[in-house]
């Protein structure tokens, strides 16, 4: 194998490992938002008293 086939593949393998870490990122922050939007669902309050009271059991 000569220098310049080794420099490319070493090259490429640079970029796809650079490239597989900024997706790994994005899936992180994605998640975390999602986490924060949920955890601030639960933290509010239900304003309809009415919720909950009745269920239908001939459904």
């Amino acid at each position: 194998m000569d220098i310049a086939t080794l420099s490319t593949a070493l090259s490429q393998g640079s970029v796809q490992q650079s490239a597989a870490v900024q997706v790994q990122k994005l899936a992180m922050n994605s998640a975390e938002a999602q986490g924060t939007a949920l955890v601030q669902m639960m933290g509010e309050k239900i304003t309809d008293p009415a919720l909950g009271n009745r269920v239908d059991l001939f459904a």
